[in-house]
């Protein structure tokens, strides 16, 4: 059974609110699949525990719903303070050597920026990502559904084995469509075109999950 890893913020409202329901959700989808699914959240989603947990578990791929920096991802507080949980050495030593031979994934600010550069340097053999923030609107207003819709299923056909590449591809034809669908209204077409600029894919554009729905490939 492929292990995956699934990191995030689980904070109610806000931005936050809305990709800890992606996660949620994402996770259902990848246990539908046959993935044995690392849940870091709560208490583990720390620079110590996410250390521990990517070198002891070596999941294939991490996917990431939490806050990020430039130089970091932010996971949830610790004694009131909010800490890094990868980091390139954010006030703290870099932990980037945990993702040396795991994918990422990162629905977070500015991942695909410096931050994703260097976990491919430290060994990530591909990644997924923003180079600046990501906007998801506000599920107030009943569009977080149009964003999701959109964005979700980058993480998805790659649990289904398409190359991280090929679902980059896929999800600006998605933004693309959307922001046609969308283009009388300016406070949803907006944020997608800026999500479709930022989006970005590092490292080997092949790289794949060798499996296929329901068993191993041999």
């Amino acid at each position: 059974m492929k292990t995956i890893a699934i990191a995030h913020a689980d904070l109610d409202g806000g931005a936050m609110g809305i990709l800890d329901g992606w996660a949620v959700e994402l996770e259902k989808y990848a246990e539908d699949l046959g993935y044995a699914v690392v849940d870091i959240s709560g208490p583990d989603l720390t620079y110590e525990r996410m250390t521990d947990i990517l070198l002891f578990t070596k999941p294939a791929i991490l996917f990431n719903f939490s806050y990020g920096r430039r130089t970091c991802l932010i996971g949830n507080s610790v004694n009131g303070m909010r800490n890094c949980t990868l980091t390139q050495g954010d006030g703290m030593k870099s932990n980037l050597h945990a993702v040396s031979g795991i994918a990422v994934i990162s629905y977070s600010n500015y991942t695909a920026g410096q931050l994703g550069q260097n976990m491919i340097r430290a060994g990530c053999p591909a990644l997924a990502g923003f180079s600046d923030q990501v906007i998801l609107a506000s599920a107030k207003d009943g569009t977080e559904s149009i964003f999701k819709d959109s964005l979700l299923p980058l993480a998805m056909r790659i649990l289904e084995g398409m190359p991280v590449g090929d679902s980059v591809s896929s999800t600006y034809i998605d933004l693309v469509n959307k922001i046609k669908e969308y283009r009388a209204y300016k406070h949803i077409y907006l944020p997608l075109f800026y999500n479709l600029k930022s989006l970005t894919v590092l490292g080997d554009l092949n790289w794949k999950l060798e499996y296929v729905i329901g068993k191993q490939q041999v």
